[in-house]
């Protein structure tokens, strides 16, 4: 919590990946040839509904490394993902990552979007809408044997869609411009005042209006059972004005969800440096926080 509500600086690093030669030879980063980007329809699908970001979708696909010399094949090397081979779908949702984090690529967010079910495309995808710069090794999956892929390679898929299931769109609540606190467990004894020492327990996050319970990105808690409690004189300006303001009137072992407004936030001028969880608070963001109250004096 000190770290975002009192400006404590958290620290990042970044890595490159270069290949490099032997002795003192400079690095030399690997450049690989890359195709343009091109989506080609095989079959136009006859399902009513038709595949957006934010939809589930589940799939058939075969992926291959791009070959330059095997235009008669579509450009199909050596094949490296399938679900055919195991018969099998890959079941995710489009245009949140979730293809990148099973090691796919963000152009199946581009190739998919629009598809019906029963339709089928064949996506040329360079690296940069594919691996990047990361390589996997060889692999064997579901009993089949895959090559490796090599950084920076640009890969052909054919993808089959089997089924859309389309996202629930909650409709926007646009985010209050005052103090709002909602008690979820009421602690005993006297409630805190202002002026007293509170000691808390609370986890962050960015307001989402689309969100049913308004919770969107965390960017901050202390729940960690390595994480120490943080301290705030209440009605003090050692937090945000709104933080220390909402825990009065809670009773020890409370818990409180406060929604704070960018006026009793940071305003314009939020920290500039990521969160705990790599986050960036904008300007003018409204907060959400979950507090529990574990002492007063």
């Amino acid at each position: 919590m000190k770290s975002m509500l009192q400006f404590i600086v958290a620290a990042a690093c970044a890595v490159g990946l270069v290949a490099c030669g032997g002795g003192d030879k400079t690095p030399v980063a690997v450049v690989v040839a890359q195709p343009d980007y091109k989506l080609t329809e095989t079959k136009v699908g006859t399902g009513d509904l038709v595949a957006a970001s934010g939809d589930t979708v589940t799939i058939k696909y075969n992926g291959f490394l791009y070959d330059s010399a095997a235009s008669a094949n579509g450009n199909r090397g050596a094949k490296v993902r399938s679900t055919y081979d195991a018969n099998g779908t890959f079941t995710y949702t489009v245009g949140v990552g979730a293809a990148i984090t099973r090691g796919y690529g963000p152009g199946w967010d581009l190739a998919l979007v629009g598809m019906r079910a029963g339709g089928t495309r064949t996506a040329v995808l360079p690296a940069n809408l594919a691996l990047g710069a990361v390589a996997y090794p060889a692999e064997t999956i579901s009993g089949i044997a895959y090559p490796a892929i090599p950084a920076n390679s640009p890969l052909v898929f054919d993808f089959e869609m089997v089924s859309i299931v389309k996202a629930v769109v909650i409709p926007s609540v646009p985010a209050p411009t005052t103090l709002v606190t909602t008690d979820v467990v009421i602690g005993t004894g006297a409630a805190a005042t202002k002026g007293q020492t509170a000691t808390v327990r609370y986890t962050g996050w960015l307001y989402d209006g689309t969100r049913d319970n308004r919770k969107g990105f965390k960017f901050d808690d202390n729940m960690g059972t390595t994480d120490a409690v943080l301290t705030t004189v209440l009605g003090s300006t050692d937090t945000v004005a709104g933080f220390n303001t909402g825990i009065i009137g809670m009773q020890v072992g409370g818990t409180r969800t406060v929604v704070i407004p960018s006026s009793l936030a940071y305003g314009a001028n939020p920290p500039t440096t990521a969160t705990k969880y790599g986050i960036l608070i904008p300007a003018n963001a409204t907060l959400v926080f979950d507090i529990t109250l574990v002492s007063i004096k």
